[in-house]
């Protein structure tokens, strides 16, 4: 299968960010009186877009309750010092520039709510050209929910079936399917990319991405 364009998961897959999250998380936490929690809390948490996150953060009688008022704390704190210790995951520039070189475009579906993407990406990612950076929105709901993925399709006017979507999660792995994309998880995020039984593959390093869109494209040719 030849690809054309490539989508990415944000927050572990192309940012180790989890560092800022949590601690974003916990002042708010703090501030409100509530227990605070380690970071391999958060790691278990992420990837379900922020309301969940803070709701699973919360004392036991609030979980699943009205929860916008410790949210927008939570937003408030985190846009505040949301670049203090994120950093890219090793090589990931490295991947980014050959893409560009390629001319491959490139694309970010999270589920991060569409202002905090924004500053990510203008902090860390202002050398590259995406051609759509999706973060959750009213336009856009959560992952698995394929409706941004499919906006870049309809964007760069190609099938979907010639785009890799590369993420950390199941949810990721979901949306590429629900898209009709190819899914590649990778492991040095925070999730797992794939459960029993899937036929998702999973790579361990940045550059393996090139590996596998330059093996795909060669088989396509032969």
């Amino acid at each position: 299968m030849e690809i054309k364009a490539v989508i990415f998961d944000l927050d572990g897959t192309l940012i180790d960010s989890i560092e800022d999250i949590a601690d974003a998380n916990n002042q708010m936490l703090r501030e409100h009186g509530y227990p605070t929690h380690e970071l391999k809390e958060y790691v278990k948490w992420i990837g379900n877009g922020a309301r969940r996150l803070v709701d699973a953060s919360l004392p036991p009688l609030l979980r699943g309750k009205d929860t916008m008022l410790y949210l927008n704390k939570y937003s408030a704190c985190y846009e505040k010092n949301i670049c203090n210790k994120s950093t890219l995951f090793p090589k990931i520039d490295h991947v980014l520039n050959e893409l560009t070189e390629m001319d491959i475009p490139f694309a970010i579906n999270t589920n991060k709510p569409q202002h905090l993407t924004d500053i990510v990406v203008e902090e860390y990612f202002n050398t590259w050209t995406f051609r759509s950076v999706i973060g959750h929105s009213n336009v856009f709901p959560h992952k698995p929910d394929p409706k941004g993925a499919l906006h870049f399709a309809r964007q760069i006017n190609c099938d979907p079936k010639h785009i890799l979507f590369v993420g950390d999660s199941v949810v990721d792995m979901q949306t590429a399917q629900a898209a009709g994309m190819i899914p590649l998880g990778v492991s040095w995020g925070y999730g797992k990319p794939g459960m029993e039984g899937d036929n998702v593959p999973v790579i361990q390093q940045p550059e393996k991405i090139l590996n596998y869109i330059k093996i795909n494209i060669e088989n396509y040719e032969d």
